[in-house]
């Protein structure tokens, strides 16, 4: 009831501003309230109303499809029936909505949260169940759970965890299950155990059967198909389809003018932020140049020359290949990482343009000439391509961005490997969505500084 409620809020928000924004621009009752049925069945359509536990991407993913919908049926409309005199009032009411219902979505979800949150308990103490956790807080508002803490089944026969989670948060071990299902009332589990087999999921699934409203799991390829994947019943058989996109066709021409319009606009701050880097770079390092160039790889294994901001002092090479000759330890690092944490070799103003990856800016200049895509794969040194080892041919399928997956997910804090990975499934779930969710990303974390050096 208290959830209908909270739907039926959602509604009267979205009617008074569209009763105000239509008397603005003097529209009749009956145009008015025949548009405003049309939009609230679009919404109906896309299950807005339904509070479903989805991340923050999906659900502004089915804001603009409802509101590029509603904008093709009012022009047709306008066109047809009602008049070209009303098709700016359309064209502001599907424009201003889209913001104006990410206020009514956060607005409503926190106020009836208590109401609409759902008590989520996770099978599961390693690497799986820590990934799942830092999704759910980074989607707090939209995830709408209440974490409960986790059960490790590391009782059971061939289940094996290293504990990744917060120790305090275990609530209990796989044998105790029934009694913390009973102590707490639980909506929804998530089994976190990718590696079980059948007969573990079975015995889990078993337990659970008739005690929870909703029973989740992950699956053993869970890091390889994400965006493009469905979940597919052939008589009893679950089966997921995967459908590969490559950037080609349409797809391509877009990707490409997106290219060239972040190109541009890229430049143009170019100009002022190399005025300031001028201004703060040491007089013996401005003499060696603001910018260096470096060979990497790019599309199909060609050479291309980056442009970057020099950050480390002249000579940087030479001093690196000391550094790993006196000290183990340090060349452990960056044979990891190709990177390390506290590099002696980075100015102080290369501090600053590497922790805000303005020092990536004249990278711009690539993206317009074509040789890089503002989003793609991290620019690989040729030096490295014996360490990519299987991931290489893949990788270089497409265009090196500026940013991309591993800017989203860790930027400097992700080692070699895991770098890789990521690459690969940008390759393996690329669509022009996964762009606009990196690039929003990628802005969230250049504001609060995660992960860069």
């Amino acid at each position: 009831m208290k959830r209908q409620f909270a739907k039926v809020v959602m509604i009267i928000m979205q009617f008074i501003f569209y009763f105000v924004v239509n008397e603005l621009f003097d529209v009749p009752d009956r145009i008015m309230y025949n548009t405003f049925f049309i939009y609230l069945a679009l919404n109906l359509t896309k299950n807005m109303y339904s509070f479903k536990t989805i991340l923050i991407w999906e659900e502004l993913r089915k804001l603009l499809l409802v509101h590029a919908e509603y904008l093709i049926i009012m022009l047709i409309n306008d066109l047809a029936f009602w008049g070209v005199k009303y098709i700016p009032v359309h064209l502001f009411v599907g424009l201003t909505f889209t913001f104006f219902n990410i206020f009514i979505i956060r607005f409503t979800r926190t106020v009836f949260r208590k109401n609409l949150e759902k008590s989520l308990l996770i099978i599961g103490i390693g690497n799986t169940a820590k990934q799942i956790t830092k999704i759910i807080e980074d989607n707090n508002t939209f995830t709408m759970y209440n974490l409960l803490g986790y059960v490790s089944a590391n009782s059971i026969a061939g289940v094996e965890q290293e504990l990744k989670v917060e120790s305090e948060k275990v609530i209990g071990k796989y044998e105790e299950l029934d009694k913390i299902l009973e102590e707490n009332k639980v909506n929804e589990v998530l089994i976190a155990l990718p590696l079980a087999d059948n007969e573990q999921m079975e015995e889990i699934i078993n337990k659970l059967d008739g005690k929870v409203n909703k029973i989740k799991f992950i699956p053993r390829f869970c890091g390889v198909f994400t965006f493009n994947s469905q979940v597919e019943n052939y008589d009893g058989i679950m089966v997921i389809s995967a459908k590969m996109n490559f950037v080609k066709g349409i797809t391509r021409v877009i990707k490409r003018v997106m290219d060239f319009i972040i190109g541009i606009a890229g430049v143009i701050v170019l100009i002022p932020l190399t005025i300031f880097v001028y201004f703060k770079t040491d007089k013996k390092e401005r003499e060696a140049g603001l910018f260096f160039t470096q060979d990497r790889i790019g599309k199909d294994g060609k050479k291309i020359k980056i442009y970057k901001y020099r950050s480390m002092v002249v000579g940087a090479d030479k001093i690196l290949e000391e550094m790993m000759a006196k000290d183990e330890k340090i060349r452990e690092e960056y044979e990891k990482n190709k990177k390390l944490k506290d590099d002696p070799r980075v100015t102080k103003i290369g501090e600053f343009l590497r922790r805000t990856s303005l020092d990536e800016f004249p990278q711009f200049l690539n993206v317009i000439k074509g040789e890089m895509s503002f989003v793609g794969p991290r620019p690989y040194l040729f030096r490295e391509k014996d360490d990519m080892g299987r991931y290489y041919e893949k990788i270089i399928k497409s265009k090196p961005g500026i940013t991309g997956m591993w800017q989203t997910h860790g930027r400097s804090d992700t080692d070699f490997h895991e770098r890789l990975i990521l690459d690969e499934y940008y390759y393996r779930n690329w669509c022009l969505w996964l762009d606009v969710v990196i690039i929003v990303k990628t802005i969230k974390n250049v504001v609060y500084g995660k992960g860069a050096y």
